[in-house]
C-alpha cells in the first residue's frame, strides 16, 4: 500500500478507537482517565474476559501500520529541533521540523528562517509568515519602549543634577549640628555621673 492510503487508513482507525480506561476508573477517582493503562488481572474480571458492554482493552488491531508508525499526519518524520545545528542533514521530502517549546523567540525566529530557506516544513506552527511578522512587530515595540525609557531617564538625570550639588552643603551643615548635639550629650553624662 502507498503511504497516503496508509495514513488515511490510520485516520479512520483512530476516529473509531475508544478511550482505553483502566478497570474501575469510574468507581475510584485516583484511577482517573488520565492515569496510565493497567491490564485487568482479576479472576472474574469481565473486562479481562472481553465481555460485551464492558470497556475495551488495547489490542494489536488498534495499532497503526508499521510503515507509518510515529509519522506526522502529513506523512513526514517528526524531528525535534532546538538550534540551528539540528537542521543540518534533514531532507525536505522525508523530515518535518518540530520546534522545541523551551527555545527562545529570537532563536525560534532564526530557525524558522533557515528552515524556510532549506524548504523544510515546520509542523507545530501553522503560518510561519504570520509568526515572523508578529515577531518583528514585537521587536520594534520593544525598541520603542527602550528608547522612551532612555529619554525619560536622561530627562530625570538632567533635573536631578542641581539638587545633587546642593546636598553636600546640607550634609556639612547637618554634620556640624550633629557634632554639637553629641558634645552636649557627653557633657550631660559627665554631669549626671558626678552627682
Amino acid at each position: 500500500m502507498k503511504k497516503e492510503e496508509l495514513l488515511e487508513m490510520r485516520k479512520k482507525k483512530k476516529s473509531k478507537k475508544p478511550a482505553f480506561i483502566r478497570q474501575d476508573a469510574h468507581k475510584k477517582i485516583r484511577l482517573g482517565r488520565s492515569k496510565t493503562w493497567r491490564r485487568p488481572k482479576g479472576r472474574h474480571s469481565k473486562m479481562r474476559l472481553c465481555k460485551a458492554g464492558h470497556a475495551k482493552m488495547p489490542t494489536t488491531g488498534w495499532g497503526t501500520p508499521k510503515e507509518i508508525r510515529h509519522l506526522h499526519k502529513s506523512g513526514l518524520k517528526m524531528v525535534m529541533v532546538c538550534n540551528l545545528k539540528d537542521l543540518t542533514g534533514l531532507k525536505k521530502e522525508e523530515d518535518g521540523v518540530v520546534l522545541s517549546s523551551s527555545m527562545g523567540k529570537k532563536k525560534k525566529f532564526e530557525v524558522i528562517k533557515k528552515a524556510e530557506e532549506m524548504g523544510l516544513k515546520i509542523l507545530n506552527i501553522r503560518d510561519t509568515k504570520a509568526y515572523a511578522e508578529k515577531f518583528k512587530k514585537k521587536v520594534e515595540e520593544k525598541k520603542q519602549k527602550r528608547a522612551k525609557k532612555a529619554e525619560a531617564k536622561s530627562k530625570k538625570k538632567a533635573k536631578e543634577k542641581p539638587k545633587k550639588e546642593e546636598k553636600p552643603k546640607a550634609t556639612a551643615e547637618a554634620s556640624e549640628e550633629d557634632k554639637k548635639k553629641e558634645e552636649k550629650k557627653e557633657k550631660d553624662k559627665i554631669l549626671t555621673k558626678k552627682s
